[in-house]
């Protein structure tokens, strides 16, 4: 073990003379740091490779040497930035190399990592797997390549089995919480997984993978009816004090814990059973919510209100037919708060329309296009309500005249003194009531008067930009002092070309339904 363990790290450096060749005017002598590298000063090495960088920032062998020296020097993490560029920038032959030391500085990451997290130094070690194989498929029967990968493949083989036999036996101590051993479960059961995913000639492994998956699964499926079974309790809304409602999330838990459960070992009626069960009564839970919240919306006043608690109400129903599919309680109540919500949005769009007539052109623009959008909105939810066309119909006519109307007002330029600013903001708003036109009646008139009015804000753009002044919130760019390149043109700044990347970084999982399945690091 020791001497393939030396012989990773060696191969590091070893290999930054191979891919070390001149750098164009300003060539550093690769040749000379190399003693620097093996004779135990390699931060001396790094300094004079960061100079030459300097003047050749994205030079794909310097950074591979960099990578070296950095390697040499400890700095695993740096290392990796080194040769994820040269791998991308350089050619093919240093591309290679590159990803052959990035299978050595995960190795050594994670070896660091070993005794602090060793969720980290598994999630290194993989990928450390995946970078020598990314060789071989290039160089097929590479040596070095071929003896690194057996020698990381055993070392990460031998800590995913130790590890999953302490877990499972930890989850058989009697002291345990039902949390505690469902943990401890999920931990032997990835790590057994993952070692028969990487041998999967491992007889030890496949046995451990099927024993702690069943073991599991019984745990889970054990939890989650014992939280399904639990009675809701009431829990305080902040918008209504006076209107009831309940806590399901213990509920949602154990129809999770159900499920990833029933998903482990399928084969298994009595916990589908049980899972099927446990969703509906989540899923009437979820309607008698949604029936609270139309309780709420009948001593609601206002539109908006009512329009909220009622999409509330709606989602909950939908939320309880992903649980029970065809839920016919759910549907009945959702069915009705459908008709509500038209209704509501019916009576809003009357309103907007009894205002527009009463309205200056700007402001009856404005109702009448929300009147237009309650309307379409009350059709798509009550598709069979007769009323609702001529409504749609009416009101998109007379919101057609009345932006035209105002597109012609803002196209005129007023008597008085006009700023900049003011001019702009009048063609924008000019601009928006012929794009909303156009939409809602289409016609070359309408187009040419588009197109005149863009060539107009163009120039008024330019000529703020050129006095310094912001064009306006159109998303332009806006020039700025001191934030401007050569020309006064905008510098687009990019992200850091030196940022470490993502280096397989463990995370949460999201692959499974409960939060006791997904409280473990995604290694």
């Amino acid at each position: 073990m020791k001497t393939s363990l030396a012989t990773v790290a060696a191969l590091a450096v070893a290999l930054g003379a191979v891919a070390a060749p001149a750098f164009g005017p300003r060539a550093l002598d690769v040749a000379e740091l190399q003693p620097l590298v093996s004779g135990g000063d390699p931060a001396e090495a790094l300094r004079r490779i960061d100079a030459a960088l300097e003047h050749d920032p994205d030079n794909a062998r310097l950074l591979y040497n960099r990578g070296v020296a950095a390697y040499a020097s400890g700095q695993f993490g740096d290392s990796l930035v080194a040769f994820d560029r040269a791998e991308t920038g350089g050619s093919r032959k240093i591309a290679r190399l590159a990803r052959f030391q990035k299978g050595n500085a995960e190795y050594r990451l994670g070896d660091a990592m070993r005794r602090n997290n060793l969720d980290e130094t598994i999630a290194h070690w993989k990928q450390s797997l995946e970078d020598y194989r990314d060789v071989l498929k290039e160089s097929p029967g590479d040596e070095k390549t071929v003896a690194n990968h057996e020698f990381v493949k055993a070392r990460l083989l031998e800590i995913l089995m130790r590890d999953a036999a302490k877990h499972a036996k930890a989850a058989q101590d009697p002291r345990n919480s039902t949390a505690e051993k469902v943990d401890h479960l999920r931990n032997a059961f990835d790590k057994y997984r993952d070692a028969s995913q990487i041998d999967p000639r491992s007889q030890e492994a496949k046995d451990g993978e099927k024993q702690s998956r069943e073991q599991l699964a019984q745990a889970l499926a054990k939890e989650g009816q014992r939280l399904a079974n639990q009675p809701l309790q009431p829990r305080f809304n902040p918008r209504e004090p006076a209107l009831p409602d309940y806590d399901t999330r213990p509920l949602e838990e154990g129809v999770g814990m159900l499920e990833d459960a029933n998903r482990l070992v399928p084969e298994q009626p009595e916990i589908k059973k049980d899972l099927d069960q446990a969703k509906e009564k989540l899923a009437d839970a979820d309607v008698q919510r949604a029936k609270r919240y139309m309780e709420l919306e009948e001593r609601t006043p206002w539109a908006r209100e009512k329009l909220a608690v009622l999409r509330m109400g709606r989602e909950l129903t939908e939320k309880a037919l992903d649980q029970v599919q065809n839920y016919k309680p759910a549907e009945e109540t959702r069915d009705e708060i459908n008709r509500r919500l038209a209704q509501v949005h019916e009576d809003e769009g009357d309103a907007q329309s009894q205002l527009a007539q009463h309205a200056n052109l700007e402001q009856q623009a404005m109702s009448l296009s929300q009147a237009l959008d309650h309307f379409q909105q009350a059709n798509d939810l009550q598709p069979a309500q007769s009323q609702l066309p001529p409504k749609i119909k009416k009101t998109s006519e007379q919101l057609a005249k009345a932006l035209d109307k105002l597109a012609d007002k803002l196209m005129q330029s007023p008597k008085g003194q006009e700023s900049l600013e003011q001019g702009i903001a009048r063609l924008e708003g000019a601009d928006q009531a012929l794009n909303e036109l156009q939409g809602l009646q289409p016609s070359k008139e309408t187009q040419a008067k588009s197109e005149q009015v863009s060539q107009q804000l163009d120039g008024m753009r330019q000529k703020a930009a050129q006095q310094g002044q912001k064009p306006g919130p159109d998303g332009q760019p806006q020039l700025v002092p001191g934030q401007n390149g050569p020309g006064g043109q905008m510098v687009m700044q990019g992200p850091p070309m030196d940022t470490r990347p993502r280096i397989n970084t463990p995370g949460m999982k999201g692959e499974w339904n409960s939060r006791a399945m997904n409280a473990g690091k995604d290694y």
